[in-house]
């Protein structure tokens, strides 16, 4: 894809004041591969972590929200689920595995193993707000991977995730939530420096072809002239539908399966207010919505309470997700549309007293990849393409994670492999 700056949709702009991140906010780390590249792009000082504000996390239930239990005594005190719902939630340990290997959706694996209370009130905000997604349509395998194994080996969900809780004190990367004192999109540019002249910014690869000797031809366009590249291997780190586009010719079926690959869409409606406008103490991350509330967003972040320096002395700021498999006619919606009604959900969720001192809207047709039901056979299909096609490799957001911190992952898996098997795996 042709873009004049490295990291394609993730972008931080500043803007009378406000720190606006167009895509990711943040990235919640617990892997050492992380930390790994943020050293050697030079990026560990510029590093900000969560503020002790914003512990909480919201789910609005009856219309108000309700911060999610953080230990046992809050989980029995919360009215997110009923007597019965806690209770069937409690017995998830005695619930017997799965008999078949059949793949299921992550609205089948919960409602089977800690019920329709859990899916209604947790799960489906969660799903709706971070994936843009219907756990009905999502596969558990895919989306949820740690918690289908976790009930494989351990025949429990709530078992497995208490022994990992105490194994994580013995490992050597603990859980931040963090950003960049400027912006998520530090992270990508400080990878674009560090390339150099290898990062080539408003070209686009308009084809690939494999010599005999087996090393690779990449043919490039920019301002109209076109450049072949000659490497190794080929690491293709596009959206989906672009790699299906490059290796259409080489390899129809792979590109048959990557063109199948849906997106949800997803409007950012970034607004800033005076704090006094605000009723809600804000005391938290932000909110999460459920389905079939009348209610457009998707979910709220509040970027002020997340993090300092987001928002003007005496302001706060707020990102507002809409759209999603949810609500995907928000895309082609009028800016007036889904500005009126982000800010009447806002103030029955927050409490609004005046209109927004600031307002950014940015739309992403093509947001989030859903990792439906048969992603499994994609990704094997994918990830054996170099045993057909040596020295061609895909990565990217729709295969094993969706977050920054995933797609990170896969690029150091991804980066061994190649350096493990003779390739230079920075070129």
């Amino acid at each position: 894809m042709r873009r004049s700056r490295p990291g394609g949709i993730i972008r931080s702009e500043s803007a009378d004041g406000y720190l606006i991140d167009h895509a990711a906010n943040c990235l919640l780390n617990y892997l050492p591969e992380v930390n790994t590249l943020c050293d050697t792009v030079n990026v560990r000082e510029a590093q900000i972590y969560r503020s002790k504000g914003a512990r909480r996390r919201y789910l609005l239930k009856n219309g108000h929200p309700a911060h999610l239990p953080g230990g046992l005594l809050e989980f029995l005190g919360t009215d997110l689920w009923s007597l019965r719902g806690k209770l069937r939630l409690i017995l998830e340990p005695l619930i017997p595995r799965a008999k078949t290997d059949e793949d299921e959706t992550v609205a089948q694996f919960i409602i089977r193993r800690f019920g329709h209370e859990t899916l209604e009130q947790i799960v489906e905000p969660f799903i709706g707000g971070s994936y843009a997604g219907d756990p009905f349509q999502l596969s558990v395998k895919s989306t949820f991977p740690i918690l289908h194994s976790m009930e494989n080996r351990y025949g429990s969900v709530m078992i497995g995730a208490l022994l990992k809780r105490l194994k994580g004190s013995k490992a050597n990367c603990p859980t931040h939530l963090f950003s960049f004192s400027h912006g998520m999109e530090t992270l990508p540019g400080a990878i674009g420096h560090y390339l150099g002249e290898r990062f080539v910014p408003g070209s686009r690869v308009t084809g690939i072809e494999q010599r005999v000797d087996k090393t690779w031809n990449i043919i490039a366009d920019k301002d109209g002239a076109s450049t072949i590249y000659n490497a190794d291997a080929v690491v293709i780190a596009t959206p989906s539908y672009e790699a299906a586009r490059l290796i259409d010719t080489l390899e129809g079926g792979t590109s048959w399966m990557l063109k199948g690959i849906k997106y949800s869409p997803v409007v950012v409606v970034y607004t800033g207010f005076k704090r006094e406008s605000v009723r809600h103490p804000l005391d938290g991350i932000g909110c999460m919505i459920p389905s079939g509330k009348g209610y457009s967003i998707l979910g709220t972040l509040w970027n002020s309470t997340l993090f300092t320096d987001r928002a003007p002395a005496g302001m706060v700021a707020f990102t507002n997700y809409l759209g999603g498999r949810r609500n995907p006619e928000m895309i082609d919606k009028a800016d007036e549309e889904l500005l009126d009604a982000t800010i009447r959900d806002l103030d029955k969720i927050v409490g609004i007293s005046s209109p927004p001192s600031f307002v950014r809207i940015i739309r992403h047709k093509r947001a989030i990849p859903q990792y439906t039901r048969g992603h499994q056979g994609i990704l094997k299909t994918v990830e054996s393409m170099p045993g057909r096609i040596p020295g061609l490799f895909i990565a990217g957001n729709y295969l094993r994670g969706i977050s920054v911190r995933d797609c990170i992952s896969y690029g150091a898996r991804v980066g061994g492999y190649l350096k493990n098997n003779g390739f230079d795996a920075k070129a």
